[in-house]
């Protein structure tokens, strides 16, 4: 039976996924000085504090009204692709619920603070993966599980 609208899932999935990144961002603030390194792995992962004013990877800082108009798009193309999805089975609704939480715990830094608060720091020697949080790692499984999916040979 196809269900056009989300299911309660989703939204406990949403709140969970805000929740959780508000909370870890709250304790990056409170917890860790600005640009300075919290050593957890040696050699891996710290823990460092940044103020990103960009999107993904740091890109377009200090273009506020550039990246407000690219999410009103990224919005936008989102709210028209899920229309026709069925969302009777769970896979769609915690997918989706991640990649909303996700977003909306940035998009509430973001509007709230003027930066999004990063602070989960991996790396490998003098290499750094750019700096990120729990709203990115949510966003990052969701897109990356949408694409896995997409790539699967279709359902007979």
């Amino acid at each position: 039976m196809q269900k056009r609208w989300p299911r309660p899932l989703f939204y406990l999935v949403i709140l969970l996924a805000l929740g959780l990144d508000q909370l870890t961002k709250a304790w990056a603030v409170t917890s860790l000085r600005p640009v300075e390194s919290m050593r957890i792995i040696p050699g891996f992962f710290n823990l460092t504090y940044v103020q990103n004013t960009g999107i993904a990877f740091g890109m377009f800082a200090g273009q506020g009204l550039l990246v407000a108009l690219g999410m009103i798009v990224l919005a936008g193309v989102t709210l028209y692709y899920t229309r026709g999805m069925n969302w009777a089975a769970w896979e769609p609704n915690i997918v989706g619920g991640f990649l909303v939480g996700g977003a909306a715990g940035n998009l509430l830094d973001r509007s709230r603070l003027g930066f999004v608060v990063d602070f989960f720091d991996v790396y490998i020697r003098q290499y750094h993966w750019p700096v990120f949080n729990v709203a990115d790692s949510l966003i990052c499984i969701a897109v990356g599980w949408i694409v896995v999916r997409q790539l699967q040979p279709a359902k007979k």
